[in-house]
């Protein structure tokens, strides 16, 4: 079972709970962690940046910074991977407040 959060991913032990191991996102931040697994992979994105980690041990096999894309949540499709409905919903989510602050922040200046 794999856990993302607060700039962090980890591996736990479905049956037990126990820790398996724990990898920091480079410059991972606050924002919601989103998980796609595919073969021995997994696919990260977190405060605007993707990685790539080997699942086994959580080594890091890349990362992009997706320049110029922003730092918000970060949502990601793969055909053929698999994603926890959970994570995609609370990543959308964060993504919908954080556009809903934008226009009212926008709004407020406007009448302002």
């Amino acid at each position: 079972m794999y856990i993302g959060t607060g700039g962090y991913i980890a591996a736990l032990d479905p049956a037990t709970g126990e820790e398996l191991w724990r990898a920091k996102l480079p410059r991972g931040g606050m924002t919601p962690v989103t998980i796609l697994m595919k073969g021995r992979y997994l696919y990260v994105g977190s405060s605007g940046r993707a990685f790539c980690l080997d699942k086994r041990d959580g080594t890091l096999v890349w990362e992009n910074g997706l320049k110029k894309m922003g730092w918000g949540a970060v949502l990601m499709v793969m055909e053929g991977a698999e994603a926890a409905s959970s994570q995609v919903d609370a990543a959308a989510a964060a993504e919908h407040q954080r556009q809903q602050a934008a226009a009212s922040a926008g709004a407020a200046g406007a009448s302002g």
